[in-house]
Formats: C-alpha cells, structure tokens, sequence
C-alpha cells in the first residue's frame, strides 16, 4: 500500500483536491438554491396574505383604525396567517406608523433610515415609506426568520403596509434535504463518470508502471535467481574499479561454480537443478558483506566482487563462510544433496587494473581450484597464464589433428604372464607438436575432454583400433581405454557395434579398459552401457586397479573380466616398500577366484617379470617388453626384440616358438 501511495501521491492529491473542491461547490451552490427557494417561498407566503386582507377590506379597516374590532375576526385572520405559515404580522398606516401586531417582536431592520443610525421602533423607517409601489421588502433575521413588507394600494394610493414574519425551518430542512440528496447523485454520477475513467487510467498506468518495471528488472537481473546478470554486473564493476584507481581501494574479483549442477540436471531433473541453483544464489546472497555485488554469469556461474580486500585472510574469512553456508543440506526431489562451490579469485590492482584482466585471471584461479581443490579458494598467480597459453596452444593443435585426421594410434604389447606369447596390444593415442615431436596423453586429453572434442576422438580411436586388429591373427586382442565423456550420451555401444561391424571382427578382439572413477560418478548409465558392450563380445577391464577407494565393491556389482594392477605397484616393489608382494598376490588371487584375469602394467625389470611370473599374474605390460610405437613396426621391432627377452627370461629349455615369422610366435 506504501509503495502505491508513493508512486501515486501527485494523482491521489490532485484527486482528493478535485474532489474537496467539487464538495465545496456543492455545499456553497446548494445553500445559495435553499435561500433561493425560501425567499421565493417566503414572497409567496407573503403575497398570499396580502390577498387576503385585500379581499377583506371592513378587517383591514378594523386593523388599522382599531374601530369596532370584533375578536373573533382577528383569530380569523391569525389562523389564516398560521394556515399561510406566517408567523407573525404586523399592520401599518400610510404613515408608516404601526397600527396592529400580532406579537410584540421588535423589528429593527424596519426603523433603519441610515446605516449605523436608529429610529423609533413603532414606525417604518422614511427610506420604506418614500418607496414607490409596488414593491416588496425581504431580510432574513439572525434567527432565520424572513420578514416581508409590502405596501397595500386602493386606487393608486397606498393606504397601508403589511410586514409578514415567517419561520421556515421546517421548509428549510425539506429544501436542504431535497437538494442534498439530488447533488449527492449528481456526485455520485460526476465520481463514476470521472472515477470509473480514472480507475481504468490508475489501472492502465499501474500495469504500464508494472511492464516497465519488469523490464527494467530483467534487464538488469537474473529471473531465475534474482540476482544482477552479467551486463549489469559489468557495468556495477566499471564503475567500482574506476573509483578504486582513484581512491587506491583493494578489490577482489571471485569467480564461482556449482560443482555437480550438470549431473544433478541428468539424474533429478532440470526443475531440481534450477531449484539449487535459487538455494545457493540466496545462500551466497546472505552471506557477502554489504557493498559487495553478486551476479550470475552462466549457468552454472557466479560473479562477486568484494570490496575492501586489503589482507588475504580477509579473503580466507569470505570463503570459508561461503562454503559454510552453501554446504548446507537441500533435499531434492526426495534426496539430501549438499552443494559445493570453486572459487577462483583476483586482486585488484595486484592481479589486474581492468575488469577483462580481473574477470580472465579469476577464471584461471578458478580452474585450478577445480583440478586441485586445495583449500576454499585459488588465488591468481602468473604462472596460471603460463598454462593457459599452453592449452590454448594444445587446444589449437587438437583442433587441426581432428580437422586433419592427425592423430596416430602406438601399440604396447600385452605378454603372457609366462613370457612365452604375445597376447595382444594397447592402443595409445598420440597426437604431435609443431616440432614434430609428440605431447603426452597426460597433457592434451584433459584439454579435449573439457572442451568437447574427446567423444569425436574416441570415436576415431575406437575405429582406427579395430581397424588394425582385422589386420592381425584372430587370437591378437587390442585394448582401448575410454573417457567418461564418451558414456554420457549412452551410444558407446552402438558406435563399438558399428566399428565392429565394418572391420569384420568378434567383438572378443576389442578390449575396453574403464577407470573407478567413472563407475563411482555415474553408476546406473556406466553399468547399462557396459552390459551392452559385453552383450557384443567386448571384454571389460577395470584399469589402475588398487588406486581408488572402493574398487572391490564394485567387482561384484558388475563382472569385469580383466584387473589392470597399477603401475604404481611396481614402482613401490623397487623402493622395497614392505608388504607389496603380499597385496599383489592377494589381488591376483581374488582375481582369479572371481574369474577373472590379471594384467600388471608399468613392468620394466627382469625381477618385477620373475615376480609376477610366480605370483601366477595372466598378463604382463612394460617397457621391458617393449614401448608404444606404430603399427607398422610393431611386427618387425616388437617380436625380433621379444624373441630374445623370452630366451633371458626362460632360459634355453623353455625357448617358445621361433621368431620367423608374426604368425608362428602369435
């Protein structure tokens, strides 16, 4: 009600005035009809009378002259003037002087002759009796009383004067009533055909005032969470960083994401992540000090700028209390969630002077918040653009590999755990640099996967892979390890089939290799796709077994066939850490009970091979056996160089097949 009486206090003040003014008018215009209609009532009263006495001539005598006055015909007469509403009347002479009065009232108007002077009180005043008739006398006394004086003529001569005294009162309130009552509907008609207009104007107007309010709202804020969007939170922060240059202020920029939103959208619904993403932007909201500003910038992304950032532990305070409050419990659709964030920060002037360098180096911190997730925050530091250059670069290449079909396949081979075969091979992406050198997997991968181009890889991987296996022996296997990315649209088996079904090969010639930790992030959908992918043929391998947390809760939620035992155990086998023979024979063990096969990856000494060999493991990977290269060497390269490891490993008596040709040894 405030704000509208704010909004429209000109329109309610000029209506309330017209109003006052019109009841004003009303209440003057009115008083001025109710004299009107009295005086005229008053004459007529008077008029009447006057007839009377006229037609009555002997009464008029008898009034004036007092002479044979009977007093039946003087109660005559009064009940007449009663009957005519007259209250008292008075008789007077040619003279002026006064001849019979029903009553003893005094009339003083009757004996002004001048203004401020007196006469007698028995006599009209000269000023009345030089009137010529006809003519007709009316004043209103303090009482509200009219009193009329009119001269009576016979032959031309005036021969007497009536003064007639009438109350009406009563006639009064019946004027006043009767007229109250017409302009109150004359009011009213005036309100509805000026109010009726004016409420649809205030009505048009308050939608218009409305319209224009909604529109400046979304043109400055975020619908969904009500906070200011990106444009206005440009804008906002020119301004700041603009009085800061001056006023030498520390300002900190701080980019923040809702980590999760996108998997929270997959599993419960785009309702439920909208849901969390108005939860966490009023958490945020609550907790900034006042004066800072806080913007949603993406989907996903939030934008604070706070002010006075002289001490990073202020900072550190800012953070740990945003993360406190965001990771409080929200149920959704059911389930209990708790919401984390990154938060990237910049410092103005330290890390930039212009909102673009605050806004770009913040992002950087952001990332590496993201990838680290090293206490509440990232803060900026030079060699983060150092990084970015590199994967802009790196970007930049993939980009041209894919263009270009410039990515290559290397082949690692997979031993027999007796050293007496060649089981298969893994296939390694490798992708080169302007040099003419090669980037590692490690470095480019991560890259592809974040910006989108790892599905289209994979997919060439996939193709490429089973390609060259229909150029092999039928029992040689060639593994491929797939990105999460390449399970989030649910079609990996349908491109496995269709690459499959093109080289013209069992699906049992193609191994895939996942890690846990894309069964951990996204069981349901990992778990169909894989079943799917066995229903093919394909062997299924648990890569880097040993690493995570909770491998073994998953070897029997889903049966893999094959365990890849980290590399990291070989490393601790050479350091001599205690106990690693113990858990590698363990895990074979399990394995085995479980049906399922071993392969030790990272072999790179006789002892590791020997060791392995007795713990009874199926398969061995190593650069003793050989390292990734292309395809076309691996014949010549991998089995001549082979043939002689297996002589030093097994000695004369236990020599396998000669290396004549790859189809004898494989």
């Amino acid at each position: 009600m405030r704000r509208y009486v704010e909004r429209y206090w000109a329109m309610l003040a000029g209506a309330t005035a017209l109003t006052a003014c019109v009841v004003t008018s009303i209440v003057l215009i009115g008083g001025h009809a109710v004299d009107g209609l009295l005086e005229t009532s008053a004459l007529q009263k008077s008029d009447g009378f006057e007839r009377l006495i006229e037609r009555q001539p002997e009464t008029l005598t008898t009034l004036l002259t007092g002479l044979t006055r009977d007093p039946d015909e003087e109660s005559e007469i009064r009940d007449l003037a009663l009957l005519s509403g007259i209250r008292t009347f008075a008789i007077f002479g040619s003279d002026g002087k006064e001849a019979y009065r029903t009553r003893s009232d005094q009339f003083d108007w009757l004996l002004r002759d001048r203004a401020g002077g007196m006469d007698t009180k028995s006599a009209l005043a000269p000023s009345v009796l030089e009137r010529r008739p006809p003519f007709r006398l009316l004043d209103r006394l303090s009482d509200g009383s009219y009193v009329v004086t009119s001269p009576l003529t016979r032959n031309g001569k005036v021969i007497a004067y009536v003064s007639t005294t009438m109350d009406l009162t009563s006639e009064r309130a019946g004027f006043s009533g009767a007229i109250g009552q017409a302009w109150l509907k004359i009011l009213g008609i005036v309100l509805v055909l000026g109010g009726v207009p004016a409420l649809f104007y205030v009505k048009r107007k308050h939608k218009i005032a409305e319209a224009v309010e909604r529109i400046d709202f979304l043109a400055n804020h975020d619908p969904m969470t009500r906070l200011l969007n990106r444009r206005r939170m440009q804008e906002q922060t020119d301004r700041i960083i603009s009085t800061a240059r001056v006023t030498r202020e520390e300002v900190a920029y701080c980019a923040i994401d809702i980590d999760g939103l996108a998997e929270i959208n997959d599993s419960l619904g785009q309702a439920q992540g909208d849901e969390m993403l108005r939860v966490v932007a009023n958490r945020l909201a609550a907790t900034i000090d006042k004066g800072d500003l806080l913007a949603r910038i993406a989907s996903d992304d939030f934008a604070l700028l706070h002010r006075r950032a002289h001490k990073l532990e202020e900072l550190e305070t800012l953070a740990a209390r945003l993360h406190a409050a965001v990771s409080e419990p929200v149920e959704l659709k059911g389930q209990i969630v708790r919401p984390k964030i990154s938060i990237g920060v910049s410092r103005m002037p330290r890390d930039g002077r212009t909102q673009n360098e605050l806004i770009k180096h913040a992002q950087l911190a952001l990332s590496r918040h993201k990838a680290t997730r090293n206490g509440d925050f990232a803060s900026f530091e030079p060699i983060m653009d150092e990084e970015t250059d590199r994967r802009r670069q790196i970007e930049g290449l993939i980009r041209k590999a894919i263009e270009s079909d410039g990515f290559e396949l290397a082949y690692q081979p997979l031993i027999s755990g007796d050293g007496r075969s060649i089981r298969g091979f893994e296939a390694l992406l490798r992708m080169r640099d302007e040099k003419d050198g090669y980037i590692s997997p490690a470095e480019f991968v991560p890259i592809a996967e974040a910006r989108g181009y790892i599905k289209e890889i994979g997919s060439w991987v996939i193709r490429e892979a089973t390609r060259q296996a229909a150029l092999w022996p039928d029992h040689i296997t060639v593994s491929i390890n797939l990105s999460a990315v390449q399970f989030r649209e649910g079609d990996l088996a349908r491109i496995v089939g269709e690459a499959l079904q093109q080289a013209r090969i069992p699906g049992h010639r193609i191994e895939v290799e996942v890690v846990e930790s894309l069964i951990l992030d996204r069981t349901d959908s990992v778990m169909w796709q894989l079943r799917e992918l066995k229903q093919l043929g394909v062997t299924i391998a648990m890569d880097d077994f040993g690493t995570g947390y909770s491998s073994l809760g998953y070897l029997w939620k889903f049966p893999f066939d094959k365990l890849k035992i980290d590399r990291s155990f070989m490393v601790a086998l050479d350091e001599g850490q205690a106990n690693v023979g113990e858990i590698l024979e363990t895990i074979i063990t399990m394995a085995h009970r479980m049906r399922m096969k071993v392969t030790t990856e990272g072999v790179e000494t006789r002892a590791q091979a020997d060791l392995m060999r007795s713990l009874g493991c199926d398969l061995l990977q190593g650069f003793y056996f050989g390292k990734p290269m292309p395809a076309e060497d691996a014949a010549a390269e991998i089995l001549g160089r082979f043939a002689e490891r297996v002589e030093n490993l097994v000695g004369p008596e236990e020599q396998p097949v000669p290396a004549g040709s790859i189809a004898k040894l494989v």
